[in-house]
């Protein structure tokens, strides 16, 4: 396949100028990823990456993917983010399409989010050529990108109306937890910040919060959470048994843990029956409307993560508590049996049982 710049040119134009036209034409045309990628997707994200990171350099301005003093580990490691972001992305939007009565079509997927994207890309070079203001030039460009996403979703994998706003929020939500998980694992989630925290043994450092600018500040801060998390360590008893303050605690947690998720719930149920009011009665989301959910994504992007994120911020040790969490299930799966450390755990878990369990 070659590489037909007009075509390029002509989607970049379109996607800006006449954007519901241009998505049912390129739609239309059934292109697989591959035909994407190189038409429209990797020159754009080339192109954003390189000028965003050459022009904070040159005027000072903001650039989100600016990771690493170093210029070419910046772009390397930039352009590595980029990629999973758009992959991890459309797997999902595809995938959850199938359960909201869409259609799973992971081709269709990335055109929609590289077409959605153009306002976005656009935006970063101008950003980063701008000081002081940068970064509202390049959250404007987000938003508008946020914006074109949940009205070409529909489009491109057929949700049905019904179904649309619960299946972008609940596509965008999971996209920042994987997203958060996969920088992790590729080191990422560590990148400018040190935080050592986490609700059973204590620490002489104290905790450090961990924040971020909206939905992306949410996906590295979720990285430095799971990477505090895996640097936890915890030598067991050699009795292998609990003790009941531990217990105690581990409840404390589910405590917190339950609160938040069910805090989580009702933010999105409230969130999904107000979009779906104003659609019903006829009425198109405003850019307000889809600033409210570009934010609740940032907020509630968490809850996946609860449990993890009340022991870390709780000075506790996250290997103490996945510890202990076993143990109480083992007990309980072996109902006592098989030693004398099982025994114990498990009169400890039928005391407790319906605090474990209190859903």
């Amino acid at each position: 396949m070659s590489f037909d710049i007009n075509k390029t040119l002509s989607l970049i134009k379109g996607g800006l100028l006449d954007h519901r036209t241009t998505w049912q034409s390129y739609l239309g045309e059934n292109p697989g990823w591959i035909h994407t990628v190189v038409t429209l997707t990797a020159p754009l994200m080339v192109v954003n990456v390189l000028l965003s990171l050459v022009f904070s350099r040159i005027a000072g301005g903001y650039a989100y993917y600016a990771l690493h003093s170093n210029f070419f580990m910046a772009l390397v490691l930039s352009l590595i983010m980029a990629t999973v972001g758009i992959a991890i992305a459309a797997f999902v939007f595809s995938f959850l399409a199938g359960t909201f009565k869409g259609k799973h079509n992971f081709d269709r997927a990335v055109a929609a989010i590289s077409l959605a994207a153009i306002p976005a890309w656009v935006a970063g070079p101008i950003a980063a050529l701008v000081p002081f203001i940068g970064f509202f030039v390049a959250l404007a460009g987000g938003i508008m990108s946020l914006v074109f996403l949940y009205r070409i979703m529909p489009l491109a994998l057929e949700v049905p109306d019904e179904k649309r706003t619960v299946h972008f929020i609940t596509s965008l939500v999971a996209v920042v937890v994987l997203n958060a998980i996969v920088g992790s694992f590729m080191g990422f989630g560590g990148m400018g910040s040190d935080m050592r925290s986490s609700a059973f043994s204590k620490r002489d450092t104290t905790s450090r919060s961990v924040t971020g600018f909206g939905m992306f500040g949410e996906i590295e801060r979720q990285g430095r959470l799971i990477n505090a998390a895996n640097s936890d360590a915890y030598t067991p008893p050699d009795d292998g048994e609990l003790t009941e303050a531990q217990v105690r605690d581990y409840i404390k947690v589910l405590e917190k843990t339950r609160a938040i998720q069910e805090e989580y719930a009702k933010k999105m149920q409230k969130l999904s029956d107000d979009m779906q009011a104003k659609e019903e009665a006829g009425k198109n989301l405003s850019l307000t409307d889809l600033t409210r959910m570009y934010s609740g994504v940032s907020t509630i992007a968490s809850a996946g993560n609860a449990e993890m994120e009340v022991v870390i911020t709780g000075q506790g040790n996250w290997a103490e508590h996945s510890w202990v969490k076993e143990q109480l299930r083992t007990a309980h799966i072996q109902r006592g049996d098989g030693s004398d450390a099982m025994a114990h755990n498990y009169e400890l878990y039928k005391k407790y049982v319906e605090e474990l369990f209190d859903e």
